[in-house]
């Protein structure tokens, strides 16, 4: 009331001097009038105030209204941002990250940390810390397929990353770039995955496919796919290739006598000795029990006779197992391409007739195919039956 009053006051008094004057001056009539509009402009007025404050009361309701709404929306929001992060961080062995490229952000999952060894905010606030970790030898790989990504190509691939505390670890990367209407990547979401264990099983298991259990050497289907890829090598590029068929002489008599466990010791450290006397670029094969084949690419002939020469002279030296001394000599056959074949299978027997002439010849030396030895007769279970049985089964 006193709100309304202090409006209106100065309304009685300027028609109350009016109406005094009127009725002083002129007619009771003239008052009369005066009075009445008077209440029609009070009314007037009256009504305009109400007018105005429930035009007030309702932009106050829109207001609070408006208010509430954004309150719940924020809270709405928070509740989202946090089930997000819930999900985002619930995966246990991947890694989700979503890089913005527009506002050069990016957002990691907390699975990030187990697998480079660096904080969740550390790959938040630099995305591409990660890059520092990757191996040397996969780097160039890695770089080529962030590329791809800003070509609009989706990318998985493997890749092996340093840890900083855990040393090696295989990291499969699946990332797919998002586009705008004019076609410019403005997004990338993607997963980083933990594939250390399945990829050490793949190569246990490819180990147990093509390497000897006892020797760790390739065996015979590592050493058939080995010659195919090399002799095609030197087909087209017309390099020297030769194979060199080694057998140990009288090794039987050490199982026969000692045992198959002496036996196998004495293997390995032929197999040290072997790998001591040829080139890191050569390949050694253990082909059956006391049986190896070395493979040369771009080698000529006089070099390889150097080699078994120094493969004989190591042999000399006899080998000590529990408290027994052994020693067994080597016949050593070797055929090259393309002067004794120019296939796998003529190179492989003309080696092994080289071999078997040396050890007719009295053993303890090598011997290099030449013309006469075409007639030279091999065991009954020749290379060849090896060799196809080895490819045909699962040993």
């Amino acid at each position: 009331m006193k709100k309304w009053m202090d409006i209106y006051t100065h309304h009685f008094i300027y028609l109350l001097i009016i109406t005094i004057g009127v009725v002083i001056f002129f007619s009771p009539w003239l008052a009369f009038l005066g009075l009445v509009f008077l209440a029609v402009v009070l009314t007037y007025k009256l009504r305009r105030y109400h007018m105005l404050k429930m035009k007030q009361a309702e932009e106050e309701a829109r207001r609070v209204t408006k208010l509430a709404m954004l309150e719940n929306a924020l809270r709405n929001s928070e509740r989202d941002k946090q089930e997000f992060e819930a999900f985002f961080n619930a995966f246990d062995g991947a890694t989700l990250y979503i890089e913005d490229v527009r506002k050069q952000q990016f957002y990691y999952s907390l699975g990030v940390e187990a697998l480079f060894g660096f904080t969740q905010a550390q790959f938040n606030q630099d995305g591409r810390l990660w890059h520092q970790l990757v191996h040397e030898e996969d780097l160039r790989e890695v770089m080529e397929h962030h590329r791809l990504l800003f070509k609009g190509v989706s990318v998985n691939h493997t890749f092996r990353v340093i840890h900083p505390t855990k040393g090696e670890k295989w990291i499969q990367k699946v990332a797919k770039p998002v586009a705008d209407a004019s076609g410019v990547i403005v997004k990338v979401y993607g997963k980083l995955i933990d594939v250390t264990d399945q990829k050490t099983l793949e190569h246990q298991l490819r180990k147990m496919a093509y390497f000897d259990d006892l020797t760790d050497l390739p065996n015979r289907k590592m050493l058939d796919r080995h010659i195919k890829k090399a002799l095609a090598r030197s087909k087209r590029h017309g390099h020297p290739f030769a194979m060199m068929f080694l057998d140990l002489d009288d090794f039987k008599v050490i199982n026969d006598e000692l045992g198959h466990e002496i036996g196998d010791l004495y293997l390995v450290e032929i197999t040290k000795r072997l790998d001591d006397c040829v080139r890191e670029e050569d390949l050694i094969a253990r082909f059956g029990g006391d049986e190896f084949i070395v493979v040369f690419e771009e080698t000529e002939q006089q070099e390889i006779e150097v080699i078994a020469t120094r493969i004989l002279d190591s042999l000399q030296s006899p080998v000590f197992i529990k408290e027994h001394e052994l020693k067994v000599s080597a016949s050593i056959g070797v055929s090259l391409y393309p002067e004794h074949g120019e296939t796998k299978e003529a190179l492989i027997r003309r080696a092994d007739q080289a071999m078997y002439a040396a050890k007719h010849d009295g053993k303890n030396h090598y011997q290099v195919y030449h013309q006469g030895l075409e007639d030279v007769e091999t065991e009954d279970e020749g290379i060849f039956k090896k060799w196809f049985q080895a490819l045909f089964s699962n040993n």
